[in-house]
This record gives structure tokens, C-alpha cells and sequence, in this order.
């Protein structure tokens, strides 16, 4: 019994899944979208599928990507852990190198199977996701700016697996945003190297303009503008209000402590606040049993993660798909 709580904490340990339920809240959002609105009845498989087999196979893309990102980093990074982290699974002798990649691959296989099983559309956004995810442990979180813009990126991409033909795309927008804010805050608060400077802040903000005005843009073109017809405008209020109170809660949370401490608050706040994004952008289209259903699963998620946080120990690394 030792034995195999010591492998199941070893293995949570490498694929951060502590954290992962922010990123199947967001397929789920769209899943429960398509589902519910006509305009992709006979255009996209996921709209036709039993809703329980949708949020199957969203929920193994969601978690087999996030633990595809999370422990390629740890594979690509063994040195650099041997160094500076110790502690963590690879180093630390609690599983062999090549037991840790043979998690990752068969973490990346889990996820294209079930994306395939959404169709062939999503089968390659999947594999375009994991593309993103191996450009950035590879190469772009050497580079602050690029980094960061790719990690909101990956989040943008993975939103589209159940639904490529997604025309509303403000709640795409909205988690870009959240989560290179917070991988932003995160690297800042673990002291990365390299640091941000104001180049680096200049090439975030310019990439994060571009991506705006590119999603943004191409969901007005593809739809009826910004915002779908039928619901009030005024719904936008519930998603603001969620952003708004992150910010609060982020600022007193991690405003208590200083550094890493810092910014594993903000990395546990942040996925939680994914899945509420979901429910305030259900509940301003008037899906309000949709809306719960999400609502709910934060509520779930956040416990759970709190739970296994203390029980084991752990304390995450970046933000969802990656540490």
C-alpha cells in the first residue's frame, strides 16, 4: 500500500495534475457550448456525440496534454534539476529517466486518441497543441516574452479541439489573456532567468496585441460579430466580474507570502478561476444549468487539488500544460 502511494505521489509529481483541472474546465466550456446551440448541428462531431462520451474524451485531451507538457520538462530539464531541484521525481531517484518518458509519450498518444475520437479536426488541433508545448520547453521559456505568449497560446489552441469552428471567441481570448498575465506574474515571482525587461515586457504586450485582434478577429468574421445573437450583452458583466474579483483574490492571497510561495497561489488560484470563467460566460448566455455543472466542477477541483496539495506536499510548477 506504501508502495503504490509512493508511485501514485511520484507520478502527480511529474505531471503537475494537481493543477489540471483548469484546462479540462475549458474544454468542457466549449463542449457544453456546441452542444447546446445549433449553429454547429451537422459541422462539428462533437455536437452530435453523447454528452457524456464529449466530456470523456475532452477531459483525456485536457489531462494527457497536461501531463504530456509537464513531464517533457522535467525529461528536458534532468540536469538542470539535478542542480537546482533536487527534490523532484527524476533527481530524486523515485522514477527512471526512461520510465518519465515513456509517461510522456504515452501521455501525448492518450491524448491524440481521444482527440480523435471528436474527429479529425481535432486530432490535429491536439497535435498542434503538443507541438506548442514542445517549442516551448524546448526553446520558448528561454525567452520571457515568447514564453509567456506561448503559453497563453497553448491554452487558445487546446480551447479549439472539440469545436474548430468556434465563432465565438471572446472566452478563447479571455484565458490567452489569463494565462500569460499569470505565467507573466509567475516567472517574475520565481526569479527565472532570463529576467523581464522592458523589451521583453514591450515583445508581451505586441504579441498579446496581435493574438487579440487574430482571435478576436477571425470569431467576428466567422460569426455575427464579438457577441451571439440572442443573448443580452449585457451577460459580458458576469466574465468582467470574475476577472476582476482574480485580481482581488490574487493580490490578498498572494500578497501574504513572497517568491515561489507567491506564485504557487497564483497558479492554484488561476486554475480554479479557469472553470469559473466557464460558468460566468454559461450564465451570460442563459445556460444556467451548463453554468452549475462547471461551477460545480471548480468548486470540486479546488478541493481536491487543496486536498492532494497537503496530503502529499506537492507544490506545482508553472501554470496548467506546464511547470
Amino acid at each position: 500500500m506504501r508502495g503504490l502511494l509512493l508511485r501514485l505521489t511520484t507520478a502527480i509529481q511529474l505531471t503537475r495534475l494537481t493543477i489540471a483541472f483548469g484546462a479540462v474546465s475549458d474544454i468542457w466550456f466549449v463542449i457544453l457550448l456546441t452542444q447546446a446551440s445549433g449553429e454547429y448541428a451537422g459541422v462539428v462531431e462533437v455536437h452530435s456525440m453523447p454528452l457524456v462520451a464529449a466530456l470523456l474524451a475532452g477531459a483525456v485531451v485536457a489531462v494527457g496534454l497536461f501531463a504530456y507538457g509537464a513531464s517533457l520538462n522535467d525529461v528536458l530539464d534532468v540536469r538542470h534539476d539535478a542542480a537546482f531541484s533536487p527534490d523532484r521525481p527524476i533527481p530524486a531517484g523515485r522514477i527512471k529517466l526512461g520510465q518519465a518518458i515513456v509517461v510522456t509519450i504515452g501521455s501525448l498518444i492518450v491524448a491524440v486518441l481521444a482527440g480523435a475520437g471528436m474527429g479529425t479536426w481535432a486530432a490535429c488541433i491536439t497535435l498542434l497543441t503538443a507541438a506548442g508545448l514542445l517549442f516551448y520547453n524546448a526553446a520558448g521559456k528561454y525567452i520571457p516574452s515568447v514564453g509567456v505568449i506561448t503559453i497563453g497560446l497553448i491554452h487558445a489552441a487546446h480551447m479549439f479541439v472539440p469545436n474548430h469552428q468556434l465563432s465565438f471567441t471572446l472566452p478563447v481570448w479571455l484565458v490567452m489573456t489569463h494565462s500569460i498575465a499569470i505565467a507573466a506574474a509567475v516567472h517574475v515571482l520565481e526569479n527565472k532567468r532570463p529576467r523581464f525587461t522592458r523589451r521583453a515586457i514591450a515583445g508581451t504586450v505586441l504579441g498579446w496585441s496581435f493574438w487579440s485582434v487574430l482571435i478576436l478577429g477571425a470569431g467576428a468574421m466567422s460569426g455575427d460579430g464579438l457577441w451571439p445573437d440572442g443573448p443580452a450583452a449585457w451577460g459580458a458583466l458576469y466574465p468582467l466580474l470574475a476577472a476582476i474579483m482574480f485580481v482581488v483574490v490574487a493580490c490578498i492571497k498572494a500578497g501574504r507570502v513572497s517568491g515561489p510561495a507567491a506564485a504557487e497561489k497564483l497558479k492554484r488560484y488561476g486554475a480554479m478561476w479557469q472553470s469559473l470563467y466557464g460558468a460566468a460566460w454559461l450564465l451570460a448566455l442563459g445556460l444556467k444549468t451548463q453554468a452549475l455543472w462547471i461551477g460545480l466542477f471548480a468548486v470540486f477541483g479546488f478541493v481536491a487539488m487543496t486536498l492532494i496539495k497537503e496530503l502529499t506536499g506537492l507544490t506545482g510548477r508553472p501554470i496548467a500544460f506546464r511547470p
